[in-house]
């Protein structure tokens, strides 16, 4: 009867110390987000920002929450310590291998879409998710293996989503790709016919090549740039007004 009722005594003290612990946690959750998340930063870390607030906070309530209980029950809490010893390696050696895999995926992302800048945007906005999801995915099965946990489970699931995610990209580049490798392949033609430093008329547009990428050409004029999709303008009426003339090799 005396411990009920001296946790009924130090109930709402406890509940006032999880509330405490709540708002101070969002507080420095939101700071550390400032801190990490600003410009002068690696991208690595401002990718990480959330993850670091969200680790910032979590700890920071584990804390108050830990301070409640010993306020309500020190015999709870005294065999919580005991568990906290024998488990807290595991759960630090799973919390950073979740950041590293969350710092190598932003990497990993980042490269990716500064790669794939003459692909279609439907490209290039999924298949840099496939690669952090992947990168993840493998984080997040170490990291259950470090708690202990059944990873067969974690293994199903992940590779589910990623079979899933596959078959999307698989039909996206399939029906979505043919119109980018026909632009490719009218680009490769252009080459063929046209140097940069061409000037060029197409329709009412008269200009200079600037460059022939491998979705589209660039024509410039004095007040203008305009790209034009590679197919367009190998099925247009193309006049060359003026060529640049081949480079001849000066023999000794």
């Amino acid at each position: 009867m005396f411990i009920v009722a001296q946790a009924s005594e130090n109930a709402i003290p406890a509940l006032i110390v999880i509330a405490v612990g709540f708002v101070v946690g969002s507080l420095a959750a939101a700071a550390a987000r400032r801190l990490t998340s600003g410009d002068r930063r690696p991208e690595a870390i401002q990718a990480s920002a959330g993850a670091i607030a969200t680790l910032v906070f979590s700890l920071i309530l584990i804390a108050a929450l830990v301070v409640a209980l010993g306020m309500i029950n020190e015999a709870a809490l005294t065999q919580l310590s005991q568990d906290v010893v024998t488990f807290l390696p595991k759960v630090l050696s799973a919390a950073i291998v979740l950041i590293i895999g969350n710092i190598v995926a932003a990497v990993l992302q980042t490269g990716a879409e500064r790669s794939l800048g003459h692909v279609s945007q439907s490209l290039r906005d999924r298949v840099p998710m496939v690669i952090k999801a992947l990168v993840m995915g493998f984080a997040i099965v170490i990291a259950a293996n470090q708690l202990g946990v059944d990873t067969t489970i974690v293994l199903v699931a992940v590779a589910s989503i990623f079979f899933t995610i596959g078959l999307s990209i698989a039909l996206l580049a399939g029906l979505g790709g043919r119109p980018v490798a026909t632009q490719i392949a009218a680009g490769r033609a252009l080459r063929r016919e046209l140097t940069v430093g061409d000037t060029v008329r197409v329709g009412a547009a008269e200009g200079e090549i600037s460059a022939i990428g491998s979705t589209s050409t660039q024509i410039t004029t004095a007040r203008t740039i305009t790209l034009v999709p590679n197919v367009e303008l190998l099925n247009s009426s193309l006049e060359i007004i003026q060529a640049v003339p081949p480079i001849e090799s000066v023999s000794d």
